[in-house]
């Protein structure tokens, strides 16, 4: 009878998991480059907007299992000192052609840096696709692609602004299901990102919560969005100029505003440079997709051009190796007349 040395079989467990990582990696690599190619849908004299695409319940399923485990190795707080430039996106809210413009213009991310700062569905009819893309794109490209959690990434914001009602729309009897495979995967990811040491992002705002950065590394995960706290704060304050002075509560009923005065406290604290965060468009930034609070210290952007027909700008930052920063502006591809009683709009 033949014996077989140690050796023989611990050459073969490595044989096998290459082979399974590779396997992984080609399906994920198929499965974008099949949504990075999908046809707009065809209708005579109109101009439009929606990718023609279907993604099968099994791809749902491994797409959200790969990225878990992807997600799972990075901290709370992940810091970011490599792969410059970086591209920086807020809000997309489902609007998956406009994520596909961004690609276009600013690089494909096996070779391009990209962090995005949440807000990945509701409200647009594409948020099942933008999220997978997203998320396949985090499981392919580890080191390239970092994905923030938005106030929309969330069980029960998303059941309230249209991520529910999409996922039972496109997949009926199934649907619920689809749309738990991918809360399941918005609660591992990641709360907020440290550029170089210098530049903090995040989606919603700081947080009177914070005594250190080792405050956010602490946040355990997967976990839901609590209603109160650090977690929660990160996601959902504000930056509001007419506020009293320090911390106030958010006109949204959840979390806090704060002053230009608190972001500058907060950044000499804590030796940051610039907080970039996303969660907000205001009829000032219309024009532009970006605001500045407090001189510069912290910079709202949002990425989702004619969001829900306003005909406004959308943005995209770049951070370059010297933490310098460039804003790429996007502008719709045919400007609506704006309404002129629009007012100031917080998601």
């Amino acid at each position: 009878m033949e014996t077989r040395r140690r050796s023989d079989y611990e050459e073969e467990e490595e044989s096998t998991a290459d082979d399974v990582d590779q396997h992984r990696k080609d399906f994920l690599r198929s499965f974008v480059d099949r949504l990075l190619g999908a046809p707009l849908i065809s209708k005579a004299g109109k101009l439009q907007t929606t990718v023609d695409v279907f993604i099968t319940l099994e791809e749902v399923r491994a797409v959200t299992l790969h990225v878990c485990t992807s997600l799972h190795l990075q901290p709370s707080l992940l810091r970011i000192n490599a792969g410059y430039p970086i591209h920086i996106i807020g809000d997309l809210h489902g609007q998956f052609h406009d994520l596909r413009s961004i690609f276009t213009r600013c690089g494909h991310p096996s070779n391009t840096s990209y962090l995005f700062l949440g807000d990945y569905v509701d409200r647009g009819v594409q948020g099942l696709e933008t999220s997978l893309l997203l998320l396949a794109l985090k499981a392919l490209y580890p080191e390239r692609v970092f994905l923030l959690r938005g106030n929309h990434e969330d069980f029960n914001t998303s059941v309230t602004y249209g991520f529910y009602d999409e996922c039972i729309l496109k997949y009926l009897d199934c649907g619920e299901l689809v749309w738990l495979h991918l809360i399941n995967a918005f609660n591992h990811l990641p709360i907020c990102a440290l550029i170089g040491g210098k530049v903090m992002c995040m989606h919603g705002g700081i947080s009177p919560h914070i005594n250190s950065l080792a405050d956010i590394e602490n946040i355990r995960r997967p976990s839901i969005v609590p209603s109160y706290g650090l977690m929660c704060d990160l996601v959902w304050s504000d930056p509001e100029s007419s506020v009293n002075p320090g911390w106030s509560l958010s006109a949204r009923g959840i979390s806090f505003s704060f002053d230009e005065t608190t972001i500058e406290n907060f950044c000499r604290q804590h030796d940051i440079d610039v907080i970039i965060r996303a969660h907000q468009i205001t009829t000032d930034m219309f024009n532009g997709g970006y605001k500045l609070h407090a001189g510069g210290r912290m910079v709202t952007v949002f990425s989702a051009p004619n969001y829900l027909n306003m005909s406004n700008d959308s943005c995209v930052v770049r951070i370059d190796s010297n933490l310098c920063m460039r804003f790429i502006v996007f502008r719709p591809v045919r400007k609506q007349k704006a309404n002129k009683n629009s007012k100031s709009i917080a998601k």
